[in-house]
């Protein structure tokens, strides 16, 4: 088994550069291509380390857990025992969290565990659906088909993750810049016109008075400010963290115009693809449906799909259970109905996933395209209110003069 370095370029053409193990560059080669990967270069190193000298991060990137997935997949597709496996995984994982936990899981498989057993010791790390996939494939002794599973999941999230990022990214930079003007503006200009105006000694418009009695508000109480600020920081997170304060803002921000459609699009994406990956993997509907419910990251739509599976234990089919959710959509339920004719679950699903992916990809985009010009024009608006503000006494001052 060697080990190589790769670049590629994806179909978007995006560039790729990653390392890997393989029997030979053939069958790199092969792997890539079935990635439907454009490869650039493939070089052998004559060492783990001279090829990756590793910097561990402490925090588990979605990233980490798909190139550990991937590793997996690969050497086991390849006949590698599953302990020398796991030897070879160790000396490439670059987050030190994810390494300490590998680290015991593979102790426990020397000391005769299951992988299933001996991941779902560590559910902090890896997601129910890990075990519950694993188990199944190890059951079903096809557990590199499993894992492989497990890779196009976790890419097609880490894929989600980069494209949020990024979408936000300029509309954020664009809202500091705004916010770091308008505190200079406040502690450094206002005076200065503050000491100005009054060495006229006239009165000062409206507008302008609003503007120096806020700046000199919150300079002259600004530690009060401050730490006001993060007390009631501190007890909207304290909120948050309990199921009743998720629960309430998920229902307010699900009734909100356009953002509820979002995040409902958002949820169901992450249940079906999550639900068709583990159907396709042997799990049965009602495991399956009890791992997913826990990806959809909503409490709200957590609990509905819950009394949808408890609903389908006891015999109702899943269209029905899911329509009287009231969270799924005509569309969602006709495909999962399809499925249920067919017995092509997993396949409908997948078309319910990427039907509402692309409904979330086309959401972001128009949101994030609306959003710069709109910060913008928010701090056209702001900095030129302050400009005006302190600039009216003077054309007063003028006029009267």
């Amino acid at each position: 088994m060697a080990y190589y370095t790769y670049k590629a370029r994806d179909k978007k053409g995006k560039l790729i550069t990653s390392q890997t193990f393989a029997p030979n560059k053939q069958e790199l080669i092969k792997l890539l291509q079935k990635d439907d990967l454009l490869i650039l270069s493939i070089k052998e190193a004559a060492s783990i380390e001279e090829a990756y000298h590793r910097k561990l991060h402490k925090k588990i990137l979605t990233r980490d857990l798909s190139l550990f997935a991937k590793e997996l997949t690969i050497l086991l597709e390849n006949g590698v025992s599953i302990i020398e496996t796991f030897e070879i995984v160790l000396k490439q994982i670059e987050s030190a969290t994810l390494l300490t936990a590998v680290k015991a899981i593979k102790k426990d498989l020397e000391a005769g565990s299951t992988l299933a057993d001996a991941i779902n010791k560590y559910p902090r790390i890896f997601e129910s659906f890990w075990g519950d996939m694993i188990a199944a494939g190890e059951l079903s002794g096809q557990l590199p088909f499993v894992l492989r599973q497990v890779v196009t999941f976790l890419e097609s999230r880490d894929e989600m993750q980069k494209k949020t990022v990024n979408a936000f990214m300029y509309p954020i930079l664009l809202f500091s810049l705004a916010i770091l003007t308008i505190i200079v503006f406040i502690f450094k200009v206002v005076p200065i016109f503050e000491e100005l105006f009054g060495a006229f000694g006239a009165k000062l418009p409206f507008f302008t008075s609003v503007i120096v009695g806020i700046s000199n508000v919150i300079r002259n109480y600004f530690f009060v400010v401050i730490i006001s600020a993060v007390i009631a920081g501190f007890l909207f997170k304290k909120a948050m963290s309990t199921d009743y304060g998720k629960k309430a803002s998920e229902r307010a921000l699900f009734n909100v115009p356009i953002l509820g459609d979002f995040l409902l699009s958002l949820s169901l994406e992450r249940f079906a693809s999550t639900l068709g990956v583990l159907l396709k993997s042997g799990i049965s509907i009602v495991k399956a449906m009890e791992a997913a419910v826990k990806t959809s990251q909503s409490l709200v739509f957590a609990d509905r799909v819950d009394e949808a599976r408890v609903k389908i234990t006891g015999g109702l089919p899943l269209s029905e259970a899911l329509y009287q959710t009231n969270m799924f959509p005509p569309l969602a339920i006709q495909l999962v109905l399809v499925g249920e004719k067919t017995g092509n679950f997993s396949g409908m699903l997948e078309e319910v996933a990427k039907y509402y992916g692309d409904i979330v990809d086309t959401t972001m985009t128009r949101f994030t395209t609306l959003l710069g010009p709109v910060v913008l024009l928010f701090m056209a608006l702001v900095i030129g209110g302050l400009i005006v503000a302190m600039f009216m006494p003077i054309f007063k001052f003028a006029t009267l003069g």
